[in-house]
């Protein structure tokens, strides 16, 4: 199999346990309504009418004194590893004097501004604002320069959930059904006052409680995960969403969401629901850090290893709208930029149209495992698998499965990260989509279906093809995880750097 490595971007080796540091910062994000905002996430043309409440770039830094991690999230659809991530990352370093990992995952938000560039006026013009695109840019890196700058001794504390009602807030729509709602905590105490820092939650779902008819500017369930945590624990909330491929969603009126006001359940497509929902989650994730089974730690050491990769584009209406300056990011063939492009015709509305197709073959995107350990230094307490899109679940929990209608149905399974996460000997392995990029839904080859016969003889095709870049990401993507686990536990990668 072809994998391509561009050689490791980080790589820093496990360093003596020291006492930890932490701080936090937070900035709204949201765009003034006085250009034309388009909402990413369900149709074209959706423009924003209203703010309902700001959207957020939130950053929780942790360091040991030699190693600095800033962990950000943002109120977003999705971030482009390029030309994004990688922007960010160079103004960064030009206001900090030392070093620190930036690691960005958007919550995939979908009533906020189109940040890829999908969801404007028409399939072929781009909703993406680049005048917007370079505030937020310019606000992530201020907001982790002014929370590394914050720094102080802190605790860490790393607790997670996994109670029946967080499952009840999740729907998986395609076959396999599978599911993770194990919410995953990571929580900085400051040492001087004994107060929170920050707080980062981690659990799968797609803030899209709101729907399709929505058009106020909104952070969807997470603005009361956001207010409700800081309310009961105090310090800065950060969400970093899980595997929600498949579809994760809280969207739809077969969940029903009791409103204790009332006791019926509350309106869907709702601001009460999302309220709801993400109350919920912030109180179980309060109380999860509280709980007896909770890890705390003063010293300890931080690791994180990230690997650029090539994944091919093979979706031909994400190649066309490259070409057309929809999707706003660099092609590469055989490793060298290609920003080639050749004539190609289109129907819509029933009549041809002219446009351009991009000829080059791959985008750049990364994948990362992040680590901190106990002062040991021999096993990670906690895990960060940091995966560049929406991966379906089974490619992290297994269950891959094989059905009759597939493309390739005789493919070979990919690795399933879970099981190689847990021989590191982690306590808390955090799961973390649309980590560092977005580049779509992240598939089993095996269940891949874009020809009929539908998988298991389904009347009509499954979602998901449609938003991915192609049936190779999953392994590349899996792959390169599975490469920096080993890496990370001193064992040989199975493809040379």
């Amino acid at each position: 199999m072809k994998f391509e490595w561009c050689g490791l971007l980080t790589l820093l080796l496990i360093a003596p346990a020291a006492a930890f540091q932490a701080g936090a910062a937070k900035r709204d994000v949201t765009p003034s309504l006085d250009r034309t905002v388009f909402i990413a996430g369900f149709g074209h043309n959706r423009t924003a009418t209203a703010v309902h409440d700001p959207i957020w770039v939130r950053c929780l830094a942790i360091s040991d004194g030699k190693t600095t991690i800033a962990f950000v999230g943002i109120d977003v659809i999705g971030f482009f590893y390029e030309p994004d991530v990688v922007l960010v990352r160079q103004k960064v370093k030009q206001l900090v004097k030392e070093p620190v990992i930036v690691l960005i995952a958007s919550t995939h938000n979908h009533q906020a501004p189109d940040t890829l560039g999908l969801w404007g006026p028409t399939p072929m013009q781009t909703g993406r604002d680049e005048e917007y695109m370079t505030l937020l840019r310019e606000q992530i890196a201020r907001c982790v320069v002014e929370a590394v700058s914050s720094l102080e001794p802190a605790t860490l504390i790393f607790a997670k959930d996994d109670r029946k009602e967080l499952a009840e807030l999740q729907l998986d729509d395609r076959l396999p059904y599978v599911k993770d709602h194990t919410l995953c905590v990571l929580q900085a105490v400051s040492r001087k006052t004994g107060k929170a820092i920050g707080t980062l939650v981690n659990w799968a779902n797609h803030p899209e409680v709101l729907g399709s008819q929505n058009r106020e500017i909104t952070a969807d369930y997470c603005w009361a995960l956001y207010e409700r945590l800081e309310e009961l624990v105090g310090g800065i909330a950060v969400f970093w969403n899980g595997a929600i491929g498949g579809l994760i969603s809280p969207l739809g009126e077969e969940l029903k969401v009791t409103d204790p006001t009332t006791s019926k359940p509350a309106p869907e497509a709702s601001f009460r629901k999302a309220e709801l929902i993400g109350r919920f989650v912030a109180e179980v994730a309060a109380e999860a850090v509280k709980g007896k089974q909770a890890i705390k730690l003063e010293k300890g050491s931080l690791r994180a290893l990230l690997q650029p990769v090539f994944v091919p584009l093979q979706n031909p209406l994400f190649r066309v709208a490259a070409g057309i300056g929809v999707i706003k990011r660099p092609l590469y063939t055989k490793g060298e930029l290609d920003n080639r492009t050749a004539e190609t015709k289109l129907q819509q509305d029933g009549s041809t149209i002219a446009a351009k197709i991009v000829l080059g073959e791959d985008v750049r995107s990364e994948v990362g495992v992040a680590a901190i350990y106990d002062p040991s230094g021999k096993k990670p307490i906690a895990l960060f698998l940091l995966i560049p899109g929406e991966i379906y679940p089974e490619l992290v929990y297994g269950n891959i499965t094989r059905y009759s209608g597939a493309d390739f149905p005789d493919a070979p399974f990919e690795p399933v990260l879970m099981e190689h996460a847990l021989k590191t000997g982690a306590k808390f392995v955090f799961v973390v989509g649309l980590a560092n990029d977005e580049i779509g839904y992240i598939i089993p080859q095996c269940e891949w279906d874009e020809q009929p016969p539908w998988l298991n003889n389904a009347p009509q095709r499954p979602y998901g093809e449609v938003n991915s870049v192609g049936w190779k990401a999953a392994r590349i993507v899996n792959e390169g995880i599975v490469n920096l686990l080993k890496t990370l536990m001193g064992g040989e990668a199975t493809a040379k750097p």
